[in-house]
């Protein structure tokens, strides 16, 4: 469950529900530039922090409002005639905000009459920065976490009486020491966060709830593989100190190291509406088909990566790549998979000679017909269907349903090595049965059973691919009438 947030009349938002997760780990808001990330992730941090909203979101709207729900506890925010009021009860989390350029910390002190009060202080009035920022900071900017180890931070003391909100760091260069005013936005963006960060990793996080660390525009300035760096050094930091680290980002580099499912796209609408689109793959929110110099023959669109495992298999077992390069990408949903591939077609973002194959999940079959033509979409090369409704679907019907005994014992023996296959069914059976489980619709398609199955690969250090790589095989192995027609339809293609 997550922190429920509806925000109302904010800035260009008119209304937006959003749950903020609190499992541990890295998720992105992303999305087309203006369509509301960074006033997202505004509100959000008001969760936990008193900002000037003003600042943040200059006079407010009539009837502007943001509301967080969690744990049975509500805190709001509202705005009567014209000023914002402030907040209204505590929901008892608690984290750090990075913001944008304009209102983050990076630039806190950027008062012009203080850049002569920062520049004449001496080396007696700071003192070594600690190890965690000096290594952190090497590591991600440079690769070398001894390259900052003459990085100094102004006694507080000090800082106090020079009227600074917060003591500035500075390295030494050549005897001279250079102010944190005068270094590089990379450099400032990564220590206001490495500040802010050590303060939190030296606080307990009580009980399960984690703490919360929201940053906006993290990528400007920092060079792709310094990036790479910095998501890996988070990823740590989320794992280790229980933390969720939610940020919005355009950033390919960011957002393919983040699993779809701790994605959210935000599409917006004429109508001014938002929408949530989660799970995300990279590919759709970036719009980036990563194709060569040269392009691709064909590019086939599907669903997951269960959909991606059973094209490749029948595109490799069948030698259907000889002298074509054809790349096969999952999208996310169905909807996305149509929309994305129409718009490939009709802004070019494939060459005019790529032929564009799109592969769903049979469960939606008989709803794509009127999808496509609400959306006036038209394929030269009508969706091809999988062999199986999904794959939620089809876990669900054979190992609770018509249980399959072959696929049962396949996936006990190879994946479920640890908590048994048998008795997570019958914990989830049991759960069923008594009502811990309140989403019904999520009973119905299987999700609710995928999820708990997804969590005892976590707890084995094992992933979806797993259990994926498995079923791929047994369908392969057994095959059906559906399996034999999708094999057909790639071999007419490319023969």
């Amino acid at each position: 469950m997550g922190i429920n947030m509806k925000i109302h009349n904010i800035k260009s938002i008119d209304d937006f529900e959003f749950d903020i997760p609190t499992q541990k780990g890295l998720y992105a808001i992303t999305g087309e530039n203006g369509v509301g990330k960074s006033t997202i992730i505004s509100c959000a941090a008001t969760a936990f922090y008193n900002a000037s909203l003003k600042d943040y979101f200059g006079k407010p709207r009539d009837g502007a409002s943001i509301e967080f729900s969690f744990n049975g506890k509500v805190r709001k925010i509202n705005a009567t005639d014209n000023k914002w009021n402030n907040p209204s009860g505590q929901i008892d989390i608690t984290g750090f905000y990075e913001g944008s350029i304009v209102f983050g910390n990076r630039f806190k002190d950027i008062d012009f009459r203080l850049l002569d009060i920062v520049s004449s202080i001496k080396i007696d009035q700071v003192h070594l920065a600690s190890d965690f920022v000096i290594e952190n900071l090497g590591k991600i900017l440079h690769d070398d976490e001894k390259y900052y180890k003459k990085l100094y931070v102004l006694n507080s003391k000090v800082a106090k009486e020079k009227g600074l909100q917060k003591s500035t760091y500075y390295y030494e260069n050549k005897g001279t020491l250079i102010s944190q005013l005068n270094m590089s936005t990379g450099e400032n963006l990564l220590l206001s966060i490495l500040y802010s960060l050590e303060k939190r990793v030296n606080k307990k996080v009580y009980g399960e709830t984690p703490a919360f660390m929201l940053l906006d525009e993290i990528e400007l300035a920092l060079h792709s593989s310094a990036l790479r760096r910095l998501v890996y050094f988070l990823k740590e930091i989320a794992d280790k100190h229980n933390t969720v680290v939610l940020f919005s980002t355009h950033s390919i580099e960011l957002i393919r190291s983040i699993s779809p499912e701790n994605i959210f796209y935000l599409q917006g609408y004429v109508d001014g509406s938002v929408e949530t689109i989660n799970p995300c793959y990279p590919i759709y929110a970036t719009r980036n088909l990563e194709s060569s110099n040269y392009g691709h023959d064909c590019i086939v669109m599907v669903e997951d990566d269960l959909a991606k495992q059973i094209v490749d298999k029948i595109l490799r077992d069948n030698r259907l790549l000889s002298n074509k390069r054809v790349l096969v990408i999952g999208i996310g949903g169905w909807q996305q998979v149509l929309r994305f591939a129409y718009d490939t077609i009709r802004s070019n973002l494939a060459l005019k000679t790529t032929k564009i194959i799109t592969v769903l999940d049979r469960d939606i079959k008989s709803e794509v017909n009127s999808f496509l033509k609400k959306e006036h979409i038209n394929f030269t090369n009508p969706p091809q269907y999988l062999p199986i409704k999904s794959l939620e679907k089809y876990l669900l019907d054979k190992l609770t349903k018509n249980i399959d005994h072959t696929l049962f014992r396949e996936l006990n023996d190879y994946v479920f090595q640890s908590k048994s296959l048998d008795q997570i069914i019958k914990n989830y059976n049991q759960n069923v049965q008594n009502g811990i489980y309140k989403d019904a619709e999520k009973i119905k398609n299987g999700k609710m059973l995928y999820s708990e199955l997804r969590h005892e690969l976590e707890q084995i250090r094992k992933t979806d691919a797993d259990l994926i790589s498995i079923i791929v095989e047994y369908l392969f192995k057994n095959g059906n009438a559906e399996l034999n027609e999708l094999i057909a339809f790639f071999e007419s293609e490319f023969k």
